[in-house]
């Protein structure tokens, strides 16, 4: 709760200091964007700019200032989000903050991704309803490096941290996803699944899974720091099932640091019949029973602890 805290008060200065950008600014912004040619970088100077439901229809790189004062908003309740990378965009966005999405639907996303690859690289998202929404190409590449999840959730379970409903693969390195409110901080249904490096803490969202991948496929989840709150809202903390379609392939979980302050409950809840390979796994229980390592009826680790 402290980290959480400390987050918090260090993202909150981070919007504060940003310069507020005037009607036109974000208007020009709007002109510059929609206007680049196909593969354009633009820097974006410091300021808070209101993007709602902003279509990007060409691929190109936006990058912000440093330290995250590039904040992106929306003054109104938007019907997708702040950004939307339209059906064939690959869109890189760097070092920038997605503030305050909200819509009628209750997804408002920071991103709300429609096209095919999408990098996001030092951004930062705080108090969305969804910090990424994918609905993108099948064929398409999710890739996160070092990037912060603050706070994102609507608080009724159906909206996360990140949510990549379609996609090849999803690829977290690095980064915080912290009190993610109700729902999961990160929920994949991408073909490959990677969360490598990443702190995932509860906080006082009462979290749900860490990690909720529901439709199989090649799972990593590897070298993070999990924290499960006492009161989160699932006594699991990382899901693997195929109750969304798809194939088990295979599910690697090692070298995870777990903190758990849930009464109970388990680490990695497998409905399928594969044998996940699970090695390296540190758990400190803070709760009250201890936390077991899968399931129930689950198949054995193939290199279990």
């Amino acid at each position: 709760m402290r980290r959480s805290l400390l987050t918090a008060i260090a993202l909150a200065l981070g919007l504060a200091s940003a310069q507020a950008a005037s009607v036109n600014d974000s208007d020009q912004l709007k002109r510059k964007i929609s206007s680049a040619r196909s593969g354009a970088v633009i820097d974006i100077p410091a300021g808070n700019y209101d993007l709602t439901d902003f279509k990007i229809t060409r691929s190109m790189t936006l990058r912000g200032a440093d330290e995250g004062k590039t904040v992106f908003r929306s003054a109104a309740v938007t019907d997708k989000g702040i950004l939307i990378p339209e059906a064939g965009v690959n869109l890189t966005v760097e070092n920038i903050t997605f503030a305050g999405a909200k819509s009628w639907s209750r997804n408002g996303a920071g991103i709300r991704h429609e096209g095919r690859n999408l990098t996001v690289i030092n951004c930062r998202f705080v108090e969305n309803e969804d910090g990424i929404l994918s609905t993108g190409a099948d064929n398409g590449v999710i890739t996160l490096r070092n990037s912060d999840f603050l706070d994102n959730g609507f608080g009724d379970g159906q909206s996360h941290s990140i949510y990549v409903s379609s996609g090849h693969k999803l690829d977290i390195e690095g980064g915080q996803f912290i009190g993610t409110r109700i729902g999961h901080h990160v929920k994949s249904l991408a073909d490959i699944t990677i969360v490598r490096g990443a702190r995932l803490d509860d906080g006082v969202g009462r979290g749900s899974y860490a990690v909720d991948v529901s439709k199989g496929g090649d799972v990593t989840i590897e070298n993070n720091t999990i924290i499960q709150a006492a009161d989160g809202e699932n006594y699991s903390i990382i899901n693997y099932d195929l109750s969304r379609g798809g194939v088990a392939a295979r599910l690697v979980v090692t070298g995870n640091m777990i903190v758990n302050r849930y009464d109970g409950g388990v680490f990695v809840r497998n409905d399928t019949k594969l044998k996940p390979v699970m090695f390296g796994n540190k758990i400190e229980n803070d709760g009250g029973a201890p936390l077991r390592r899968t399931s129930r009826g689950s198949p054995k680790p193939a290199d279990h602890e």
